[in-house]
């Protein structure tokens, strides 16, 4: 291993950033005094992307029986004078919009822990300024949350799936229809099936689960202050660590229909480090799952190794113009499984596995469905 973390240790993340000042510029917490739901956009610098994210929360969303607002936290650091953003925010002028800037620039995971302390709603769903929400998000997260939220198995997490679009950052134009794209999913019944995400995860699969929190990702805002928040430190997975540690405490779930689209082409993840930090960062933390159960690393290190560092390069290769391959990460790691092990273990053992979590979510929306069926 490559650094000591105690990925499990609930350090307290929100105390990092206290020397840093958050002025509320523009809004008013009045004109939505008690939130059910808080949208938080992050934001830095990319005024034309977070009004296309802003629109798709603030115009095109289906009408809902809770009370939301949008808190977006500038990571722009404030000297006092109106920037770009804030002549949007301006330009928008909506009443549910608050919108705060930080005095000095932080990392990306402080800023998202800032805006859990200033979002007002007992749950907070993300987006990222590049990304976009489905207009039936808010009302799909709205049932879901009341679907699955129960007393003795309280929910505190919605790992939410996304619809990945292609964008040209020169041409500032997306490759998709997304109008087309929008009527087609909102065509669709509702479904509650869900993929439970557990910390068997990581030891089958090699993936702690859950995906990047945007796009509709949705946190209990109380499960994340327990937890500690998103720790930078973790480094690029810190997003799916935080999934983990709030298992512990809670139910965490992820609907199997997109409720966002998810940008590639004007974000860090298509460049090669970023792979490289993805391999790296959750090789470091299956080999803190090894120490923890040794039988598994002893089974399975060499091909998760392989699964998951494959995966990973496949997914850059398919949205970036460079070519990689599974070689380029042996200084990470050099092994590599005997062949038949791992096809047995990915044709096999994995399968068993993904199979037992599909009609375990089916399982669970059924009975979610007939929950909400009879509370209508």
């Amino acid at each position: 291993m490559k650094n000591h973390f105690d990925y499990e240790a609930r350090e307290n993340c929100f105390q990092k950033c206290e020397h840093v000042a958050t002025r509320l510029i523009l809004g008013d917490p009045a004109r939505i005094p008690e939130p059910w739901l808080t949208v938080l956009v992050p934001t830095y610098r990319r005024t034309e992307l977070l009004k296309e994210a802003l629109e798709s929360i603030l115009i095109r969303q289906q009408h809902v029986d809770f009370f939301w607002d949008v808190v977006v936290i500038d990571n722009e650091p404030d000297d006092g004078k109106p920037n770009e953003t804030e002549k949007l925010i301006q330009e928008l002028d909506h009443p549910r919009i608050l919108y705060y800037r930080n005095s000095e620039h932080i990392r990306p995971g402080d800023n998202f822990n800032r805006g859990i302390l200033l979002a007002r709603g007992k749950w907070v769903t993300m987006l990222h300024d590049d990304d976009l929400l489905m207009p039936h998000a808010l009302s799909c997260l709205g049932k879901l949350i009341r679907a699955y939220d129960e007393e003795k198995h309280p929910l505190g997490a919605i790992a939410a799936s996304y619809s990945q679009i292609e964008y040209d950052p020169i041409r500032n134009e997306l490759k998709a229809d997304i109008a087309a794209s929008n009527q087609y999913f909102m065509s669709l019944p509702m479904s509650y099936d869900i993929y439970r995400i557990t910390h068997n995860n990581v030891k089958i699969l090699a993936h702690i689960g859950g995906t990047a929190p945007t796009c509709g990702c949705t946190f209990l805002r109380q499960a994340v202050l327990e937890a500690g928040g998103f720790n930078e430190d973790f480094g690029i997975s810190g997003d799916l660590i935080l999934f983990y540690n709030i298992e512990r405490s809670y139910l965490v779930i992820a609907p199997l229909s997109p409720l966002g689209y998810y940008r590639w082409g004007d974000n860090g993840m298509v460049k090669s480090e970023s792979t490289y930090r993805v391999i790296q960062d959750n090789y470091d933390f299956r080999e803190y799952i090894y120490q923890k159960h040794p039988v598994i690393g002893r089974l399975f290190r060499n091909c998760h190794y392989k699964k998951f560092t494959t995966d990973a390069v496949e997914e850059h290769n398919k949205v970036s113009g460079e070519r990689l391959y599974l070689a380029d990460y042996d200084e990470i790691y050099s092994g590599r499984p005997n062949l038949l092990w791992y096809l047995f273990y990915k044709c096999v053992i994995s399968r068993i596995y993904i199979c037992h979590k599909k009609m375990q979510g089916i399982s669970y929306g059924k009975k979610a469905a007939r929950k909400m069926e009879r509370e209508e």
